[in-house]
């Protein structure tokens, strides 16, 4: 699982051996990430390490009795499987460099925080109002009355809900209280819902990574979820510009690696953030795919990744990792 077999290390403990990255996935759908990733770094002198369920516990009985050392460590599996979570813990009690910093993304789940916060630091979202479950008819009517029609309903936290849907163009408190009898309990955001405007016939909704400082723009249908690369000559020719910097801003507020988030552009030309904060970004490719991620962008989200951590660790240290350099390219 973990490539070709790695030299022993040398130093303190002679039979320990040292991993640069350790790769943590469980979904079958990530494999062809994952292993571009793994072949990456061997390519670049890296030694990778894949974690999945089968080695799981394999894996933590080495790093126990410390005959295995990972210096920086990907995870794409403990937030959908509790099993990874002892491993993400001891990692952190040995100092192993996370891309996503497990104590600063567990906040990027409550989208009524990340509301509060992208208010307070003004970054443009639409009008929401929480609905409770509680809520009486009046309220719900004096919410929607404010936010406007149609709007949309969303889960207020992803992982309690269980990757809960959103309802589309809805209307009325009828609507909402459907919504309540199929999910009961849960909080949600009532939010109004974005048009966006044209661009070329395109709808200018934009799905953007980001990925330890390097910021990579798509073209997102919100209909049909299809992506395509957003250009050096389409950011010049339509102004969008604002979304390097409106996420530039997401991943300094919550210092994040590794993220997506999505934007359109209204019609009155302002930009809003319509989705906020994915930590867990879909990497299957178009070419495999109709929805997927377009390949090129992929293949860079994988190349920035490699680069970045070889760089800190020839370095000794995470300086470069983010904030050093804005790279914009395409």
């Amino acid at each position: 699982m973990n490539g070709k077999s790695q030299p022993v290390a040398k130093g303190k403990q002679a039979s320990q051996r040292i991993f640069d990255i350790a790769i943590a996935w469980n979904w079958e759908y990530d494999r062809d990430f994952v292993f571009q990733i793994n072949d990456t770094c061997l390519k670049n002198g890296l030694r990778p390490y894949l974690i999945h369920p089968f080695n799981l516990y394999e894996t933590l009985q080495l790093l126990t009795e410390e005959k295995i050392k990972f210096r920086s460590f990907f995870d794409r599996a403990s937030d959908t499987d509790y099993r990874f979570l002892e491993l993400v813990q001891l990692l952190q009690e040995r100092g192993a460099f996370f891309v996503d910093d497990p104590d600063q993304i567990k906040w990027t789940d409550d989208k009524v925080l990340i509301h509060m916060d992208f208010t307070l630091n003004n970054i443009p979202v639409p009008p929401t109002f929480i609905y409770y479950p509680t809520d009486e008819h009046r309220v719900i009517m004096n919410k929607i009355k404010k936010i406007g029609v149609p709007f949309v309903v969303k889960p207020a936290h992803g992982v309690e809900t269980g990757g809960l849907g959103v309802l589309l163009n809805a209307h009325s408190v009828k609507d909402v209280c459907r919504w309540h009898s199929l999910h009961k309990d849960f909080i949600f955001l009532l939010q109004k819902q974005i048009t966006p405007c044209l661009m070329d016939k395109k709808p200018a909704w934009f799905r953007v990574f980001y990925i330890l400082d390097r910021i990579l723009l798509c073209w997102w249908g919100p209909l049909t979820h299809i992506y395509d690369v957003v250009t050096e000559t389409e950011v010049n020719k339509f102004s969008l510009n604002p979304l390097y910097g409106i996420t530039k801003q997401i991943a300094k507020i919550y210092k994040l690696s590794f993220f997506s988030t999505e934007i359109a552009v209204e019609k009155g030309k302002e930009f809003v953030v319509v989705d906020y904060i994915n930590d867990q970004c879909d990497m299957r490719k178009k070419s495999k795919f109709i929805d997927g991620v377009c390949d090129e962008i992929v293949d860079l989200i994988v190349y920035t990744l490699v680069e970045k951590i070889r760089r800190r660790l020839e370095i000794g240290d995470g300086s470069d990792l983010s904030g050093a350099e804005s790279e914009h390219k395409k």
